[in-house]
């Protein structure tokens, strides 16, 4: 496993809550409203930071954007 990998263990809430570890928000720069993206696989769940730009030059940027962070998730299964 990488050096800059961090794993920790989280659980979850009776509320559906996942906390995640300080170290981690310190890396990772997460305050209080960072918006997440969040997919599943098969068996994992997966955060991301959603720092999405949005292409003033194509009404499709944000999609092609997208597909290529999530090129194994189908974009219909994406929410906001």
């Amino acid at each position: 496993m990488p050096d800059d990998i961090l794993v920790k263990i989280s659980k979850v809430s009776e509320k559906g809550r996942v906390q995640i570890p300080l170290e981690i928000q310190e890396k990772l720069g997460l305050s209080p409203g960072t918006k997440m993206i969040v997919y599943a696989t098969e068996d994992s769940v997966v955060l991301r930071k959603a720092e999405l730009v949005f292409s003033t030059q194509s009404q499709g940027g944000l999609l092609r954007k997208l597909r290529g962070i999530f090129s194994k998730v189908p974009i219909r299964d994406i929410e906001a």
